[in-house]
């Protein structure tokens, strides 16, 4: 689509045990029996879409104001330390580029994982409720799962009181979509119940943001991630994203793939 871009907003970096990412990064044989676990820093960044007649539209929110600093329980803290500078989060990102969260017409959230959906709260002093999509088997997963304050979710990534911002105004969606023109919305099962991925028809081509259903090219490749509800359903997201990637001669933009986005040029650079 002719007008359509996107840039890159990056959110600082995570930290944690590889072993979330890709399960058993490094397991121990009868020959190596002592060995130990990786520690990795992986990308956190958000997708701003310029779309010629629906405005601006925003993929992910990255995390809360000071999801680095004790706003998060100890536990999830610990497993996922987040690195980010205050220029970093989503608001000093949008200043950046001469916009705030006004100027947001609506926000996909892909999952509600902790650095996908703790920038929402950057929306609540925005002078009308925003507009949210968000998968809907994934929402009330986390929601029945985070249901006492600061309660933590089993995979440590649910956090209660990224439900509890004000003025979100919420659309669930639970199954495949057409958003607009240019924007297509897919549902993808196995690391939630259901990650909402989205397809862009730039005029350079189609690119595919399957978000943290397929994490990385290792997942990508068929290595299961240690976060993960239903195996079944990463395979089979793995050859839906797959087919749908032939039928469009589509690139692949990964979440948390620290090579390729050493790779990416960031915002104020739009691809298009």
């Amino acid at each position: 689509m002719k007008g359509l871009k996107y840039a890159i907003l990056g959110h600082g970096f995570i930290e944690n045990d590889l072993a979330w990412n890709v399960a058993m990064p490094n397991p121990a044989t009868r020959s190596v029996q002592d060995a130990k676990p990786i520690w990795g820093r992986f990308p956190s960044y958000s997708v701003l879409i310029s779309h010629p007649t629906e405005g601006y539209i925003l993929f992910d929110a990255g995390p809360a104001l000071e999801d680095d600093a004790g706003r998060r329980p100890a536990p999830m803290d610990d497993i996922f330390p987040l690195y980010i500078e205050r220029e970093e989060f989503l608001d000093r990102r949008l200043a950046a580029l001469g916009l705030s969260v006004e100027d947001i017409s609506l926000v996909l959230c892909s999952h509600m994982h902790w650095d996908h959906s703790g920038g929402l709260g950057f929306f609540a002093g925005k002078s009308a409720p925003q507009r949210v999509l968000a998968p809907k088997d994934d929402y009330t997963f986390g929601l029945t799962h985070t249901l006492a304050p600061y309660q933590v979710a089993d995979d440590c990534a649910y956090f209660r009181e990224n439900y509890l911002f004000p003025n979100l105004d919420y659309t669930l969606v639970d199954q495949d979509q057409p958003l607009c023109e240019g924007i297509d919305l897919i549902l993808l099962k196995g690391h939630t119940p259901a990650v909402m991925g989205m397809v862009l028809h730039l005029e350079s081509g189609a690119v595919i943001f399957p978000s943290d259903a397929i994490g990385s090219q290792s997942n990508y490749n068929g290595r299961y991630p240690g976060i993960i509800s239903d195996s079944l359903g990463f395979q089979k997201a793995v050859q839906k994203v797959r087919a749908l990637q032939r039928k469009l001669g589509a690139r692949l933009v990964f979440p948390h793939d620290a090579e390729q986005f050493a790779g990416l040029k960031q915002a104020p650079y739009f691809y298009e």
